[in-house]
């Protein structure tokens, strides 16, 4: 078991060492003490009998005590969290089938769209709904049932783009599927809040004035670093300081290479005028990806369906702390290879200038 005091976050382990059970107390005695009492959800069900082992970790309050068992819970996805708690605590995510999909929270998977499947379980419903206000700033989304012709109040507040008032069929579909792609990006913010293993690549250029500029694309499947599909490119058809097009230039070689898995989601290093960079490569290669841009002075997210971006720190702390991860270690690859490039060459220029003197 896991648990999590000032605060536990503890767990059981069958005897094969999976974990089976997830939990949080703040007497950690009485609580495992309770799972053996008549009065368990889990008396007269096959749990205690399997439980050979148990972990737990201390925290400093309740509220860390919370997040570490919701972080647990999603990696893991325990069996008798899942099987043995009611089904009304957990949350889900759902897309409708409509033209114009609306987005809604359950309590049960639902098949309701081929292109986005339901995304969870969730165990906070109140963050969850937090999130996905948050989420909505920059990628709006309907959960109105009114007519397209009929702008619900949430279509006046900028947040639900499935209304207008003037029907032309050539603008209605240039926005339908702009309405769709940012489904899409949001299915994949939620998956990743959810705890799924998505591929996220992330970019950054490192330069002084244009010299020795290098690119660099990290590779993140969840919070996790996969170093192995990490790339650096150096900088080949830009000359002078023009982040813009270098950002260019990197994607278009990294999307030449299809023998390297597409990704899920893209983040680029910088604003709007990196991002609308990025847009025009990823476009031209037809790529269905999420992409972002992450600025680090104002650390604020910036996507192509809202002029206005989101503060980072309206995320809750675990997206936060993913995306802050990854945008520095794409920052850090890049000055690395910035530097081994600014070192060789200044080394290759002492060794010409010795030859010369001798």
């Amino acid at each position: 078991m896991f648990f999590a005091k000032g605060e536990f976050a503890s767990g059981g382990k069958d005897s094969r060492g999976r974990i089976i059970y997830i939990g949080k107390s703040i007497d950690l005695k009485k609580r495992i003490q309770s799972h053996f009492s008549k009065k368990s959800a889990f008396y007269g069900v096959p749990f205690v009998d399997k439980v050979s082992d148990i972990d737990w970790i201390k925290t400093k309050n309740e509220t860390e005590a919370m997040l570490l068992e919701d972080q647990l819970i999603k990696k893991y996805k325990p069996r008798y969290n899942i099987q043995w708690k009611d089904d009304k605590s957990y949350f889900w995510v759902v897309f409708s089938n409509d033209e114009w999909p609306r987005v809604r929270i359950v309590h049960k998977p639902q098949v309701t769209s081929g292109q986005y499947p339901s995304v969870g379980p969730f165990v906070n419903g109140r963050q969850l709904r937090q999130v996905l206000r948050a989420l909505r700033r920059i990628f709006p989304y309907r959960t109105c049932k009114n007519l397209y012709n009929k702008p619900c109040l949430q279509w006046h507040l900028g947040l639900c783009p499935a209304h207008d008032t003037s029907f032309k069929f050539q603008v209605l579909s240039y926005k339908l599927k702009k309405y769709l792609n940012s489904l899409n990006a949001l299915s994949q913010f939620l998956r990743l809040y959810a705890g799924e293993s998505i591929r996220i690549e992330a970019y950054d250029i490192s330069n002084i004035q244009g010299v020795y500029a290098t690119g660099s694309m990290i590779v993140f499947y969840g919070n996790k670093p996969s170093k192995s599909d990490y790339r650096k490119f150096r900088i080949k058809t830009v000359s002078g300081a023009n982040d813009v097009a270098m950002i260019k230039e990197v994607l278009k070689r990294r999307l030449n290479h299809p023998e390297w898995q597409y990704p899920d989601f893209i983040l680029i290093d910088g604003g709007i005028a990196q991002l609308n960079a990025a847009k025009l490569i990823i476009d031209h290669y037809s790529l269905n990806t999420a992409l972002v841009a992450l600025a680090k002075r104002e650390e604020e997210i910036y996507t192509e369906y809202r002029d206005k971006p989101l503060k980072i720190k309206r995320l809750p702390e675990s997206l936060r702390l993913t995306f802050q991860h990854i945008r520095d270690e794409a920052h850090r690859f890049a000055i690395f290879y910035y530097r081994y490039l600014h070192e060789t060459r200044d080394f290759r220029g002492i060794r010409k200038t010795n030859r010369k003197t001798r």
